[in-house]
């Protein structure tokens, strides 16, 4: 497999940076955090995926690991978090953008068109960047959901091209590294992460009572949680808005009523 220079610089800095990190684990105790911080820490990209390890696991096993990562998938981001507390490495993982539309492509996801290309949405094709809306802007053109969706395709993805054997766990040719490392638990779990920013949005929009009067930010809900998401509060919206003339009817009936429930006299001509 050939490597370009900057990728090679890119791999060699993570690794210099992941041997930093396991000294400095048995020299001080001083960047001890708790588990809310070490889930909430700063990382070095912009991160869709945290993979963790089983606790106190063998130092080799966790560099192997990194190694196999950066050279079987070049155009990965991985930024490592030590949890002093628990003895937990957490991989922040990301992809570059580029690899990020190829994965698009791989599972034909479906964006939309520029209106001077007709609109309306087709599925996603990396040789016809093109035609597609916003595809210029890397934040926006992907919503969180679907970046966590193709991060986790890619890592899935990734294919050991030579067997070997790490802690007593086989690993042969194109096996899936991440599929083997959960079964064997080597890697603990896979996990997709929320984007701060758009929850403290909804959270300012939707979720605080100051909001209850208002209309439901819908298409956010649906841009960050999915369609499937959104219809069931678009549905539970209609619901309730058509259950506020029964529910007003049968208030008055009862009040009238008083305690003998008698509605004949309502019902009757």
């Amino acid at each position: 497999m050939s490597l370009t220079n900057d990728k090679k610089e890119i791999i060699n800095q993570q690794l210099t940076n992941a041997n930093s990190l396991f000294r400095r684990r048995f020299n001080t105790l001083s960047s001890v955090i708790t588990n809310r911080l070490w889930l909430n820490a700063h990382t070095n990209y912009e991160c869709d995926v945290l993979l963790t390890f089983p606790a106190n696991i063998d130092d080799y096993a966790v560099i192997w690991f990194l190694e196999q990562l950066l050279l079987l998938a070049p155009d990965i981001r991985i930024s490592i978090k030590y949890h002093f507390t628990t003895g937990v490495y957490g991989f922040y993982v990301t992809f570059t953008y580029e690899r990020l539309l190829k994965g698009a492509d791989d599972l034909q996801l479906e964006k939309p068109i520029k209106q001077e290309f007709g609109g309306g949405y087709k599925i996603f094709f990396f040789d016809e960047l093109e035609f597609y809306e916003g595809v210029q802007d890397e934040d926006k053109f992907f919503t969180s959901q679907e970046r966590q969706l193709i991060v986790r395709h890619l890592l899935f993805s990734i294919k050991i091209i030579q067997k070997q054997v790490i802690s007593g766990i086989e690993f042969k040719i194109d096996q899936s590294l991440i599929q083997r490392s959960l079964e064997k638990h080597l890697i603990r779990q896979v996990i997709p992460l929320h984007n701060k920013q758009t929850l403290n949005h909804l959270r300012d929009t939707w979720v605080w009572p100051h909001t209850f009067f208002k209309r439901q930010p819908i298409e956010d809900i649906r841009q960050y949680f999915g369609v499937k998401i959104a219809l069931y509060f678009c549905w539970l919206s209609f619901y309730t808005k058509a259950l506020c003339f029964p529910a007003f009817y049968g208030i008055i009936i009862w009040l009238n009523t008083g305690r003998s429930q008698d509605c004949r006299k309502y019902f009757t001509r």
